[in-house]
Formats: C-alpha cells, structure tokens, sequence
C-alpha cells in the first residue's frame, strides 16, 4: 500500500520536498511542494502536480512557482502522445510515457512501478526531462536495470548520458537514498505533519 506522504531532504545543502499521494480506481494524484536551491545560496519554492493512470503512465504534469506567475502544464494520453494547455501538438516527446522532474526523486519511481524488470537485464526509454526551476523541457534517454532486490528493498542502477547511479527504493518503489542527491525523511505523523503548539 502507497503512503499518504512522502518527505525528502537535499543529500547536501538546504532543501525540503513534502509529497502528497492520493489514490481512485481511475488514477493517482501526486501533489508535492518542494523548497530548493534553483542555484547557489537562492531558494526556489515550487508545487507540482502529477497525475497518473493505474499503469504508472503520465497524465499530467504541472509545475508551479510560488510567489510568481511561472507555471507549466502538459497533458499525456499514458501512450506518449503529449499536448499543451491549448491542446497542440509537441512532437518532441513523442513516445515518452514516463517523465523525469528535476528536483524530485519521485519521478524514478514511474518507470520503476510501469516496467517489467530481469535482473541484471537494462531497460532504455525515452522520457520528458522537465527542469522545475527553468520550466523548460526536452527529450532524454535513460537506462534502468535492477540489480538487487529482496522483500523491503530495491537498488537499481539509473544511466543518463554520462551519469550513472545506483539508487535504493523501498517495496513501492520510492526512493529511500539517492546518493549524493536525494534521502528519504520519516513523516513526523502518518497523516500529515503535525507539530504540537509552542514547539
């Protein structure tokens, strides 16, 4: 069973991203709001919403600042055929089932839970690669491949260009440590974040 929330924290540096998971019959909604570096020593707060079919396939994605008039939002049929707000056409994504959201680790996830993986055995795709704090997108290839697993745990490597990482996800598939990059949090209370008057 998915959790409600789910929080991360920067491996380095300042950051905080408290994600939200609700689930229907039809699909599953994730709204996150994520407090991060968009360069050095400056802080950005971005909201972002994520909607997703019962495959795992991208619906939507939007991607909001705070405190400004920046937003963005792409449609999807979950078959890589992807649209704007005005419902034309972007060629360039094409195919592109998954996303990957720059200042998440959530989006390593969707390939995770949407493929079928061997051991030992690569997955390439093509995704839409999305910068949150430029709002800009664009075509990338990756490469999954699972390299461990047992009941709790799994750690994939993750190939993109010239990076390479191996990143441990817990039985649902969310990332527990993404080295050098992401580390999961324990959520202060089940239901939400909860801190007690005067503390």
């Amino acid at each position: 069973m998915l959790p409600t929330y789910v929080i991360w924290k920067p491996s380095t540096g300042a950051g905080y991203e408290h994600l939200a998971i609700s689930e229907s019959e039809e699909q599953l909604t994730v709204d996150s709001f994520v407090i991060g570096e968009s360069e050095p020593d400056k802080l950005a707060r971005i909201q972002y919403e994520i909607v997703l079919d019962r495959s795992w396939a991208t619906r939507k994605v939007s991607i909001r600042h705070w405190g400004g008039q920046k937003a963005l939002c792409l449609l999807s049929d979950g078959n890589g055929q992807w649209t704007d707000e005005a419902g034309q056409p972007i060629a360039e994504l094409a195919g592109c089932v998954d996303i990957d959201l720059s200042c998440t680790p959530f989006t390593n996830t969707l390939p995770i839970r949407r493929l079928a993986f061997t051991p030992n055995v690569p997955q390439e795709i093509d995704v839409a690669y999305f910068s949150a704090y430029e709002l800009t997108w664009r075509r990338v290839r990756q490469q999954y491949t699972l390299l461990a697993s047992d009941a709790d745990t799994a750690v994939f490597e993750y190939r993109a260009g010239a990076f390479v990482q191996n990143i441990t996800v817990d039985a649902n598939g969310l990332v527990l440590l993404y080295p050098e990059l992401f580390v999961r949090e324990r959520p202060l209370a089940a239901s939400g974040i909860e801190v007690e008057a005067g503390k």
